[in-house]
């Protein structure tokens, strides 16, 4: 296996695997960064990358009756290799964040925190994690071949901070997620 890698990053998984690592995702008056991890197993059939567009929630308004909402997206594109054609398998999971709980993650200024959580649909119904628990990965493939040697596609993220969230200071608020793409 060929490990593949962002310039300027350094690998940080055994040989088996290979490591891309990204900022992916901003939310909220906060930044949500999100590190992105591309796990492979068709080294030679195909070269697969990941990348992020950024999301933000805007002004959150204590007042307000009604959820905050906003999506990001995560995108995988892969590049044939020495094969005339293959399918691509992917799965997507996303981390439980600095809050290590998928019921509720939370955002922090300092030691305040928001509530918010990641979502598969813009039902959010279904917190979009690593498949433990209550949570569910996003899944999909993709075929490359000799006459469409490169592809790619791109999946939705929705963002929703509660509604009625008694936040102690006015300030931006972060939290650091991390995406895993095994293909």
């Amino acid at each position: 296996m060929r490990r593949l890698q962002e310039p300027g990053v350094e690998p940080s998984l055994s040989a088996s695997r290979r490591a891309l690592r990204a900022t992916l995702l901003r939310v909220l008056p906060a930044a949500l960064p999100l590190s992105l991890v591309v796990f492979a197993g068709h080294a030679a059939a195909a070269t697969c990358s990941a990348s992020t567009v950024g999301a933000a929630f805007g002004s959150y308004d204590v007042f307000a009756g009604t959820a905050s909402t906003t999506t990001g997206s995560v995108k995988v594109s892969c590049s044939l290799g020495a094969e005339l054609f293959v399918t691509i398998n992917y799965t997507i999971s996303l981390s439980a964040g600095s809050s290590n709980s998928f019921a509720q993650r939370t955002m922090k200024s300092g030691a305040n925190t928001l509530g918010y959580n990641l979502y598969t649909s813009n039902a959010y119904s279904t917190v979009w994690g690593d498949g433990s628990g209550s949570t569910s990965t996003v899944s999909g493939n993709m075929t490359v071949w000799f006459f469409v040697p490169n592809a790619s596609t791109t999946t939705t993220v929705y963002g929703r901070v509660p509604a009625s969230q008694d936040v102690a200071v006015a300030n931006n608020y972060q939290d650091n997620v991390t995406v895993t793409v095994t293909y």
